[in-house]
């Protein structure tokens, strides 16, 4: 019995051999390897809302080392990146699978990146850089005509710097409303030149959302009275009536909302018996019709008015007028008024310097105004930025007094990083810039952009979190621009 087991084994075997060895079957399949390889890679702002602010990005990777280089300011222990491989890989940091545009990891040191399908892996070293730290310089001068006053914004759809300007003309009545933007290369007009229908004061210039460019100014028609005008389908044309009060004005500002709510603030300088004059006055604008936006609790003069609008909410900046000068500060949020700061001064014996007031907001709702005020009497003008601290609803003088005896000009801004950073003049009208240290918690080290009589000073950040700053000399439109060399 055993043997037949043998023979019968001994002939499956050969049976199995000769079938193996015939002509006529297919060749035994070859496994391939799978194609594993990493395409793309970057840190995209959407994915980093609080860290970048613009996309730095490798399109084609071509190699296993990938250096990328990210903003001075970046903290690197908390990256989100974005990356695409062959079809069918899986992406690991250590033991975790990587999401793209999903999975943080820290970056401040060389991170390897495992891309793997099946048995097939491929390695690929990721190193993190810092660009190098920004520095100003001289973006362009604009040269084709001379201005009396600007104003200084940042189109949010593209970062290109814009600058709205009323003319110098030889006779006063000719000084009128102008546009012009930026682009890197080249100064561009938009509209026409002086393209509003009577002289210009105090020019205002906001963006929508969508990028539309809108200017509040006084306009000379019978009286000085507050207008906007907005550009659209190659056209500039009034909002409702031109102008949208009748009554003098003293100061204008326009902010704009994400749905398209126009409001319109200004300063009544109305002289006729029984007038308002010196009073806060805000009208909102909708569906082609103005309607008055009153400011519950507002009392008193005021000679100065500014706007913020950050996350939709609208922030008023007043400087209160007689009895020394104050600031007040208002928000206005899902259709209602809160006051922020009420005809607030260091003391009731200082004085604040009327001329002008600066607020900025950062993205957690902390607000930043600048103003010139003095330590009583006998003492001079300085200059004071104070921060509202939206989680404590408490306010503080941010670092030292900025000693200038040039107090009647200057411009604040909060960079991307919440920074906030003044521009002024020194003693002898020379531009300064001047950014604050949060290392040692007061101001850093001034910067003098030339040694030019400046004046018209403006100071904006872009969407990009580059920032830009204007001035004129000379009467001519000088922009500079704040970005790393690297870039």
């Amino acid at each position: 019995m055993r043997k037949t087991i043998y023979y019968l084994f001994a002939l499956t075997a050969l049976f199995s051999m000769a079938v193996g060895c015939s002509s006529d079957d297919p060749a035994q399949e070859i496994e391939i390897p799978a194609e594993v390889n990493l395409l793309s890679f970057g840190f995209y702002a959407e994915d980093n809302p609080t860290n970048l602010f613009t996309d730095y990005v490798i399109e084609s990777v071509t190699t296993t080392d990938v250096s990328i280089a990210l903003p001075n300011e970046t903290d690197l222990t908390s990256l989100v990146a974005r990356f695409t491989t062959t079809e069918g890989d899986i992406v690991k940091i250590g033991a975790t699978v990587q999401v793209s545009g999903t999975t943080a990891n820290s970056y401040a040191a060389p991170v390897e990146l495992l891309v793997n399908e099946g048995v097939t892996n491929k390695i690929y070293t990721i190193s993190v850089g810092k660009l190098a730290s920004s520095v100003w310089s001289l973006a362009s001068t604009y040269i084709d005509d001379i201005a009396t006053d600007i104003s200084l914004r940042i189109n949010p759809t593209n970062s290109v710097p814009y600058v709205a300007y009323i003319s110098e003309r030889e006779s006063s009545d000719d000084q009128k409303m102008n546009l012009v933007n930026y682009d890197g290369t080249t100064w561009n007009r938009v509209g026409g030149t002086d393209f509003s229908n009577f002289r210009a004061n105090t020019v205002d210039l906001k963006f929508s959302a969508e990028g539309t460019p809108f200017i509040s100014f006084q306009e000379y028609t019978d009286n000085r009275e507050p207008s906007i005008m907005s550009y659209e389908n190659s056209t500039w044309s009034y909002l409702g009536n031109a102008p949208f009060s009748v009554l003098r004005t003293g100061s204008n500002a326009v902010a704009i909302t994400s749905d398209n709510s126009v409001y319109g603030f200004f300063i009544s300088d109305d002289r006729s018996d029984g007038g308002r004059r010196r009073e806060v006055l805000g009208k909102a604008y909708s569906e082609g019709v103005w309607s008055d936006l009153t400011i519950p609790g507002r009392s008193g003069f005021a000679r100065i008015v500014k706007t913020k609008v950050v996350n939709d909410i609208v922030y008023l900046a007043v400087l209160d007028y007689g009895e020394g000068q104050s600031i007040s500060v208002y928000k206005y949020e899902n259709d209602t008024w809160s006051t922020l700061a009420d005809k607030m001064k260091e003391s009731e014996e200082n004085i604040v310097y009327y001329y002008n007031v600066e607020i900025d907001v950062d993205l957690e709702g902390n607000v930043y105004v600048a103003y010139a005020e003095d330590n009583g009497p006998d003492t001079e003008y300085q200059l004071r930025v104070k921060m509202y601290k939206d989680e404590t609803s408490s306010w503080s003088t941010l670092g030292d007094l900025i000693v200038t005896t040039n107090t009647r000009d200057f411009a604040m801004a909060v960079d991307k990083y919440n920074t906030p950073m003044l521009f002024y003049q020194n003693d002898t009208k020379n531009p300064v810039f001047l950014p604050f240290d949060t290392d040692v918690n007061n101001w850093g080290a001034p910067v003098v952009f030339s040694d030019a009589d400046s004046s018209s000073l403006r100071l904006e950040v872009a969407p990009s979190g580059i920032s830009y700053a204007s001035y004129l000399v000379n009467e001519q439109i000088n922009l500079y621009k704040y970005d790393s060399p690297d870039n």
